[in-house]
């Protein structure tokens, strides 16, 4: 399949990417949570919360190590 031919630039909104992973990340975190137990502690609840928006931040955004490679 050909790809089409893109003329012209082309601005990505980053605020608007980076508040629909924050969103997604939420959503997954949550039923994470959720998937083996129905009351999981609010600790459990907050790490699979944490691990998945960082997973989904990554997952759209690509960060230059610290020594700037």
């Amino acid at each position: 399949m050909k790809k089409p031919e893109v003329t012209g630039s082309m601005k990505v909104s980053a605020y608007v990417v980076l508040c629909r992973a924050l969103e997604e990340g939420i959503a997954i975190g949550w039923m994470r949570a959720h998937k083996h137990t129905d009351k999981p502690t609010e600790e459990a609840v907050k790490n699979d919360i944490e691990n998945e928006v960082l997973n989904a931040i990554c997952e759209f955004f690509k960060f230059e190590d610290e020594e700037g490679k």
